[in-house]
């Protein structure tokens, strides 16, 4: 092959692999946009049920000014990959909630991921015993450095649903991360983060604190 047909080939193969990368940037980028609209309309619809009279957890007096939930804004590196480590035999232990009770749950299963340039490990939680509606339920419940100054001080929960036993990973969405009820009414009584899930990160993703003056 001739020094010219080699150079066009090359050329050729670059021009290919630098229109490649920007279909897709722009795919990725499209499909964070995408992601990211979602997120903010489930926020807008969660709103609405906290201007619910039948569903808000607030109280009449609460719901009359109430605007809207608090935020950090969306950030798809809060999106973590982690490792699953399953234990054959799950142990049993009691969480404490904010009213002194305690709850009983499985310690499912580790997760293992990075957030913010460091190794952090959480344990899944299943509920001992479960409601149709949680029976394939996995909870994150955990407390992270952003507590009490701009997240809820009693830890925040992620919701995993679907992951079957055995299955070595699973997407982790800290944008997702929630307050319990309790956050916004005493008389509710929510699980506490075990020990092994107050991390020394912080997590400036999800739900914040709902009122400055009051949590």
């Amino acid at each position: 092959m001739k020094t010219s047909s080699v150079l066009k080939v090359i050329i050729g193969v670059a021009i290919l692999g630098y229109i490649g990368n920007i279909l897709f940037s722009s795919k990725s980028e499209e499909g964070q946009t995408k992601y990211t609209e979602r997120i903010l309309k489930e926020r807008t619809d969660k709103d609405k049920i906290f201007k619910n009279k039948n569903e808000s957890p607030l109280s009449e007096v609460e719901m009359a000014s109430f605007e809207h939930l608090n935020y950090y804004p969306v950030d798809y590196s809060y999106r973590v990959n982690a490792q699953l480590e399953w234990a054959d035999k799950p142990n049993k232990i009691r969480i404490n909630t904010t009213q002194e009770k305690a709850r009983e749950y499985y310690k499912s299963c580790v997760a293992t991921f990075k957030v913010n340039g460091e190794t952090v490990k959480l344990t899944l939680l299943k509920a001992v015993l479960p409601t149709p509606l949680t029976k394939d339920l996995l909870m994150v419940i955990f407390r992270d450095l952003t507590a009490d100054t701009e997240t809820y001080g009693a830890g925040r929960y992620i919701e995993l649903h679907g992951i079957k036993k055995g299955q070595m990973q699973t997407y982790i969405d800290f944008n997702m991360a929630y307050n319990p009820y309790c956050a916004y009414n005493d008389s509710f009584d929510c699980p506490l983060p075990p020990f092994e899930n107050m991390i020394n990160v912080e997590i400036k993703a999800g739900e914040k604190r709902f009122k400055e003056e009051n949590h």
